[in-house]
């Protein structure tokens, strides 16, 4: 049924006669209910409503949970203010908006869900405040939409060939709105001929699944460059001179986000090696200054040698325990780290984290003697959707899980001091992954005592279009597909594996060896005492009842009259 809060909705039947200074708002429905059955997505609780937003960012919603609820709106608002009317989850052909008995074109559109959009539309006095920019500047615009999320927690800004803020905006910005379903813009005039510009955004929050999501678009000169509504962090080059970041031909890209809004001051630091270079100098190193007054968003661009190992540390004050950063990093478009981190929380997430990316060898980056070298390289689908139907560019992290751990269930069983697998994926990713991209791994490992003693595992409904799994620069391909345990978000559960041995020979598992999880095993036992419980019922009760027989036959033995009486 409809809810409204802040105002009354009335009816179109009533009739309103604005009077002074307002003038009449309508929203008029034409939509039958074949059509309103036929356009409902197959996730039930996504229920189209409407959203009036005035002046001063009040709201009063409205949902429609059936074809009944769907009645006219009429509204009289101040003519001289702006007000913005948010509908969603209906086709954009089956209402009309009107202000001041003029016809008012639906405006920007986002997505909802996965058959109808949602909708915002300025009426009244909506003054924008684009600069008039000279003959040799273009105007660069960004929209922002914040969605279904009420709180700040997202930040842009666009960056010229020298590294220089020329526009930002979002949770540093006072102009930017802290309510759901908004919509802000962003202005800035630019030099448009030999120019270079660079957008970024990032999200304090981890990426989720959402309805509707924080999205944007950037416009150049009156023409769109990108526009994004899934993404944790995001960059974009435009302008008529700008080139690779780095040389293609012999230099890799190696791209660090990070995104921490703590209102304290607070350090990071962090430093880039090469591993095969000698040199106790870091490749590049650098700070990252937190708190009040401060963007939240810190972006770096490295170019190092083709066909290099390198190994990234970041590092948090001894204090820290309270933050919580989302950060990425990745060496030309595979993604090695993206996680939100919780430095010192625990004596699991010391203040310390360091990753391993590029082109690495056992003999260049491990102790041959004690470790293995472990690479994996993970390619997900070109689309996914969700179970409602959805289509989407990220995909939960959640619904990729692989372990690198034991290879016999039994022994998987941990102890104490250990909550997780060996290797897990939520360990090199916690936020979501994007569909048509690369995901990398690379660590060195205890040599087993067997050789066989180890196994990658990765749930057969992992979605992943390929992957593969090298133990010192060799691929493992002997995949088999067995029902086994697995550890995700610190708890362990069957499930059906693709299993990879951590070996070059190893032989089919013994599927009587392969387990069991503690849940099961005790279940087998207390099934083995129920039944063994049962069977000595039975036997007590045999043994009563031929008891109960010989003393009857000892009584008619002694009373010979019995036998003649019968």
């Amino acid at each position: 049924s409809s809810s409204t809060l802040l105002f009354s909705f009335i009816s179109a039947a009533v009739g309103l006669d604005c009077t002074g200074n307002d003038a009449l708002l309508q929203v008029k429905y034409n939509i039958t209910e074949d059509v309103w059955n036929s356009t409902r997505p197959s996730n039930i609780y996504a229920l189209p409503f409407l959203i009036l937003q005035d002046n001063e960012q009040q709201q009063q919603q409205t949902e429609y949970s059936t074809f009944t609820d769907l009645v006219d709106i009429e509204k009289c608002l101040p003519r001289d203010e702006c007000s913005t009317v948010v509908v969603a989850g209906l086709p954009t052909s089956t209402y009309d908006i009107s202000f001041d008995g003029e016809h008012v074109e639906i405006g920007a559109r986002f997505h909802y869900e996965e058959k109808n959009p949602i909708t915002s539309t300025d009426v009244g006095t909506c003054i924008k405040h684009p600069p008039t920019c000279q003959d040799t500047e273009a105007l660069v615009e960004v929209q922002f939409w914040s969605g279904q999320f009420s709180y700040r927690n997202n930040e842009f800004r666009i960056e010229d060939k020298h590294g220089d803020t020329i526009l930002n905006g979002g949770s540093t910005s006072r102009e930017y709105s802290s309510v759901i379903y908004s919509l802000n813009s962003t202005y800035a005039c630019v030099a448009r001929q030999n120019s270079c510009y660079t957008f970024l955004i990032g999200s304090g929050f981890e990426w989720n699944q959402g309805y509707s999501l924080p999205a944007y678009s950037l416009f150049f000169d009156g023409s769109l460059v990108h526009t994004n509504d899934s993404f944790q962090f995001d960059s974009a080059q435009f302008g008529d001179s700008c080139q690779p970041l780095c040389n293609q031909d012999n230099e890799s890209l190696v791209e660090l986000f990070l995104y921490d809004d703590d209102q304290f001051d607070f350090e990071y630091k962090w430093e880039l090696k090469l591993l095969a270079d000698d040199s106790s100098t870091p490749f590049a190193s650098g700070e990252v200054s937190i708190g009040l007054n401060k963007s939240p968003l810190y972006h770096k661009t490295m170019c190092t040698p083709k066909q290099s190992c390198s190994s990234f540390l970041i590092s948090a004050p001894a204090a820290s325990g309270l933050n919580m950063p989302i950060y990425s990093l990745a060496t030309d478009a595979t993604i090695y780290r993206e996680i939100q981190w919780y430095p010192g929380f625990n004596s699991q997430t010391p203040n310390n984290q360091t990753t391993t990316m590029g082109s690495c060898t056992v003999n260049g980056l491990c102790d041959v003697q004690t470790h293995d070298l472990f690479d994996l390289e993970v390619h997900t689908p070109a689309a996914y959707k969700f179970w409602d139907g959805r289509s989407s560019v990220m995909i939960p992290y959640g619904n990729v899980t692989w372990n690198f751990d034991y290879s016999d269930d039994e022994t998987r069983v941990p102890p104490i001091s250990r909550s997780d697998a060996l290797l897990s994926a939520s360990h090199y990713i916690s936020t979501a992954y994007k569909t048509g991209s690369s995901y990398g791994t690379i660590e060195c490992v205890p040599k087993s005592k067997g050789d066989c003693d180890y196994s990658f595992n990765m749930t057969a409904d992992s979605a992943v279009e390929s992957y593969a799994v090298k133990k010192n620069g060799v691929q493992l391909v002997n995949t088999q597909g067995v029902e086994g345990l697995i550890w995700k978000n610190h708890d362990s559960f069957m499930t059906k594996l693709l299993m990879t041995p951590f070996g070059q020979s190893c032989s089919q598992p013994n599927p009587s060896k392969r387990g069991l999880s503690v849940g099961a095993i005790a279940g087998i036992v207390i099934a083995c005492l129920l039944v063994l419980c049962l069977l000595l019922c039975v036997i007590t009760m045999c043994l009563k009842r031929r008891r109960r027989e010989e003393q009857q036959n000892q009584r008619d033995e002694e009373d010979p009259l019995r036998e003649t009486l019968l």
